[in-house]
């Protein structure tokens, strides 16, 4: 029998993503934003744009 030495980081590899691409994951989904002045809306994410404006469809207030 052989024993194998796995090389393992110290630290474990944590995956970053980028803002954008979280948003984009997320179409379709349920969200719910929270306004600076405190308003809330939730729908279902539908687009958004580079400045993050986005389109929901099925909101409340």
């Amino acid at each position: 029998m052989s024993s194998a030495i796995l090389d393992v980081p110290a630290t474990p590899v944590v995956s970053q993503i980028l803002p954008l691409e979280l948003i984009d994951k997320c179409i379709g989904s349920k969200i719910w934003a929270i306004l600076k002045n405190d308003k809330e809306f939730s729908g279902t994410l539908v687009g958004f744009d580079d400045f993050v404006n986005m389109v929901l469809e099925d909101v409340t207030e």
